[in-house]
């Protein structure tokens, strides 16, 4: 290998590495990988440090067998949780647009993985928001027509865990005062 081309190359290597890790799959297999790779390292090393055919090294062989056998199950539902993990980025992303009825359409979309518990969650999520930005809004219309009372029992029904809470704080902030 000409030297001159090593720094060339390890910066490429790099650069291929960390293109790699920003994509959703890869890091999705990596991460399984790890999780189940790791304890079976350490089985191996734990199985050569025993004589063959001892009581120890018969049970490492069934946990290794058994890790080998949960990593390659894991490897078969890899496809369907990196679509569910990416619906759900996706519908998030929307969410923060405040395009809530592309958000709730998107997390429907997790019906057909059948993760019917993250898409219950989320939409709930999708209705908690849209009704937040509902009062935000009355409450905005009814300061403009003078109802501030009304519209500070509105600004203060917000709830905190919504996006629209921090302008409703400082909503509320300006009316006191």
């Amino acid at each position: 290998m000409n030297p001159k081309l090593a720094p060339f190359i390890r910066v490429g290597g790099f650069i291929a590495l960390v293109a790699m890790l920003l994509y959703l799959p890869t890091r999705e297999f990596l991460k399984t990988t790890f999780m189940l790779g790791i304890p079976f390292i350490f089985i191996l090393a734990f199985m050569r440090k025993q004589s063959r055919y001892s009581l120890p090294w018969i049970i490492a062989i069934v946990l290794a067998a058994v890790t080998v056998g949960g990593y390659i199950y894991m490897l078969t539902g890899l496809p369907e949780r990196i679509a569910t993990h990416q619906i759900v980025i996706d519908g998030t992303v929307l969410l923060s647009e405040g395009k809530y009825y592309d958000a709730a359409e998107k997390f429907g979309e997790l019906e057909q993985y059948g993760d019917l518990n993250t898409m219950e969650k989320k939409l709930a999520l999708v209705e908690k928001e849209k009704d937040a930005v509902r009062l935000l809004e009355q409450a905005k219309v009814m300061i403009n027509a003078g109802e501030k009372d009304e519209a500070l029992v509105l600004l203060e029904s917000v709830p905190s865990d919504t996006r629209a809470h921090k302008e409703a704080a400082s909503l509320i902030k300006t009316l006191k005062e």
